[in-house]
């Protein structure tokens, strides 16, 4: 299973908030890249952001 995130390329940390609040994955990889065409089309930015996609492969840990 893959989840997808959008990463600041200047500081290398995930960006919150772009569709809702504290939101930080999206399971959509269309879905993750609308948010930051939308953020990247607002003329009123709240963040100074350069933004990327970033996709996480989830691997299940068994703890037994």
């Amino acid at each position: 299973m893959k989840v997808y995130a959008a990463r600041d390329k200047n500081t290398g940390k995930l960006v919150s908030d772009l569709t809702a609040r504290h939101k930080k994955f999206w399971q959509s990889k269309k879905t993750c890249q609308n948010a930051i065409e939308n953020y990247n089309n607002t003329s009123v930015k709240y963040g100074n952001y350069d933004l990327e996609l970033v996709v996480y492969e989830l691997v299940e840990i068994d703890n037994n």
